[in-house]
C-alpha cells in the first residue's frame, strides 16, 4: 500500500479522483492543512470473522461428545439454569 500526501484544499476540488485512488489502488492518503496532518483515509481492513455460510460444515468437522460426556453436560447447564433467578420485569413501575 502506497501514501499520498494531499492538502485539503486539493482533496475537496478532486474529491473523486481521490476516493478511487483509495478504493481501486490501495492508496492511503494524509490529508495535510497548513504543515499538519489532520486526516488519514485508507481502504477498510479487510473483513474478520468466519463466513456464516460456512457455519454449517464448521459445526460437522468439529468432534462429538461421547455419552457420557453429553450427560454430564446436560447436568452442568440444568444446574446452572436451575440457579438463575428471574429479575422480574424491568419495566414494571
Amino acid at each position: 500500500m502506497s501514501h499520498q500526501v494531499v492538502s485539503a484544499t486539493t482533496l475537496a476540488r478532486n474529491f473523486s479522483e481521490f476516493l478511487n485512488r483509495v478504493r481501486y489502488q490501495g492508496v492511503t492518503l494524509d490529508v495535510t492543512r497548513g504543515s499538519d496532518v489532520i486526516a488519514c483515509i485508507s481502504p477498510p481492513s479487510p473483513a474478520g470473522g468466519f463466513p456464516i455460510a460456512q457455519l454449517d460444515r464448521l459445526f460437522a468437522s468439529l468432534p462429538r461428545l461421547g455419552a457420557q460426556d453429553a450427560a454430564q453436560f446436560e447436568s452442568d447447564v440444568a444446574a446452572v439454569v436451575g440457579r438463575l433467578q428471574s429479575e422480574g420485569d424491568a419495566w414494571a413501575s
